[in-house]
């Protein structure tokens, strides 16, 4: 128990620097509502909120490049602090800010943090936790970031917009505090051969029984066998953090590439990413009402406001539940489960519409009970899997050498999916129809799925160890052949 709840206060640093980032994804509607219907010190025209709204994306990716090189050189706690400065400057922008100018600059800060955050946070609770903790840790983050969300809008229905960033302001200020009492991750130090320190941290967050010991020395041995088999794998990793941005060391790049324990789990990752974003993940929450309406067959968005209010109220239902399934579940159960039962929700949600349409059901029962019951079975299947599997999957597949960059690569491509599901929806809805653009993100997802099922392992109570040798093709016995000779090898020397 001693250690479950150092391993908790350890991830309630990254859940609070999460919640901080849900207040900054929610607080946008607070300013703009409270500007637009009491006035203020600054007039917002359409084009200044559409630039304050989407200037997070363009500056996560900033920071989702800067991200890998402060976690290879400064370490994880060090790089987590980091994350959460901009994050304070940006709410305290905010509170002492009247000008469209000063609104954007906190908005790019925000942005800033979200990228630095998002390939660590996962990677954190992914070397900070035990395995069979580690589902159920990552599965928090996405009540924490809807309950952000949640917590901006009800602060800005009773405070000002000015008193909302404030409130707000506290959550990047508390992770702080929990961040600097935290201990440096014990995978890094192992990766920069501080072995000394490593075992401190590592018995400070997981204990010092018989199993984490054998945890720890496997860990070791595994950094000393890399360091055998290729004694200059830093250089070329440091040569890539720097020459990467710098586009000329394609030797270096390409030879991280190739090897089977980067580049399967990238493609596993990407794919995660992918299926997250086209699955609805932020679309659901953006265009729900557009999409009721057409799913119900409504005349005007406001008479879906009770069925929306239901598809939310069950997104959040399924984050508490998702924890519970991710402690008792497999991984590849979860994950194929919520996929497959997507895609057919999916898919049977566009047949009806399309049958409907065509006149094919008319009995008026079947009109106005089958629609919202095919919305909400969709909204279950996919928030109850693949919502919380994307952060878990993310934070294991990748190894110890290259989990910094790995992350960073899988996640940059987030803010692309998410820009380009954002702003095709519309299109495709006008188009196609929504019955025609569901068709589209079944076929999508399928893809996706299908090439995740070829290669994701099962990562379920794995040590992070176990899960790169699965990767590299390594069998127990393969491991206990390796150690042997890399012994024979250091007692001959």
């Amino acid at each position: 128990m001693k250690t479950f709840l150092k391993q908790a206060f350890v991830v309630s640093g990254a859940a609070l620097n999460i919640v901080g980032h849900g207040c900054a994804h929610g607080y946008p509607a607070v300013l703009f509502a409270q500007l637009i219907r009491d006035g203020g010190p600054v007039t917002l025209t359409d084009h200044d909120t559409s630039w304050i709204a989407s200037s997070v994306g363009l500056m996560g990716i900033v920071g989702n490049f800067i991200s890998p090189v402060f976690m290879s050189k400064l370490g994880r706690q060090k790089s987590h602090f980091i994350s959460t400065i901009p994050a304070l400057l940006g709410w305290i922008i905010f509170i002492f800010g009247n000008t469209v100018p000063m609104f954007l600059l906190a908005r790019f800060l925000h942005g800033l943090a979200l990228g630095l955050r998002t390939p660590l946070a996962a990677i954190l609770v992914a070397e900070y936790t035990e395995p069979r903790y580690r589902g159920a840790f990552l599965g928090t983050f996405a009540i924490s970031l809807g309950l952000g969300i949640l917590l901006s809008h009800i602060w800005g229905a009773y405070l000002s917009w000015k008193n909302t960033a404030i409130v707000c302001s506290m959550f990047p200020i508390i992770s702080m505090v929990i961040i600097s009492l935290s201990p440096e991750s014990p995978y890094w130090l192992v990766s920069k051969s501080r072995f000394e320190e490593a075992k401190k941290a590592f018995k400070w967050v997981r204990g010092d029984g018989e199993q984490q010991n054998e945890e720890l020395e496997k860990m070791i041995q595994t950094q000393e066998r890399e360091l055998n088999e290729n004694g200059n794998g830093k250089e070329i990793y440091r040569s890539f953090s720097i020459t990467r941005y710098a586009l000329n060391s394609f030797k270096s790049i390409m030879k991280i590439f190739k090897k089977k324990e980067f580049f399967k789990p990238s493609i596993v990752a990407i794919c995660m990413l992918i299926v997250f974003e086209f699955g609805g993940a932020h679309m659901l929450a953006a265009y729900g009402n557009v999409i009721l309406q057409a799913v119900l067959n409504k005349e005007n968005l406001t008479d879906v406001t009770w069925q929306f209010t239901v598809i939310d109220f069950l997104r959040t239902i399924c984050a508490f539940l998702a924890i519970f399934l991710l402690k008792n579940f497999k991984r590849r159960t979860i994950l194929f489960t919520s996929g497959v039962m997507t895609v057919l929700s999916l898919t049977t949600i566009s047949v009806f519409m399309y049958a409907r349409n065509s006149g094919y059901m008319n009995q008026a029962w079947l009109v106005d009970v089958l629609p919202m019951v095919l919305m909400i079975t969709y909204t279950f299947s996919f928030c109850i899997g693949i919502v919380p599997l994307n952060w878990v999957i993310c934070g294991e597949v990748f190894p110890l050498a290259y989990r910094s960059l790995g992350s960073t690569l899988s996640t940059s491509f987030l803010t692309p999916a998410f820009v380009i599901s954002m702003k095709t929806a519309p299109h495709l809805y006008s188009s196609i129809g929504v019955e025609g653009a569901f068709l589209v993100y079944s076929a999508t997802l399928t893809f996706c799925l299908s090439v995740m099922y070829v290669l994701l392992p099962e990562t379920k109570d794995r040590t992070l160890i176990e899960i790169e040798n699965t990767f590299k093709g390594i069998s127990t016995s393969d491991k206990e052949v390796q150690l042997s000779l890399l012994e024979k090898k250091v007692s001959s020397v």
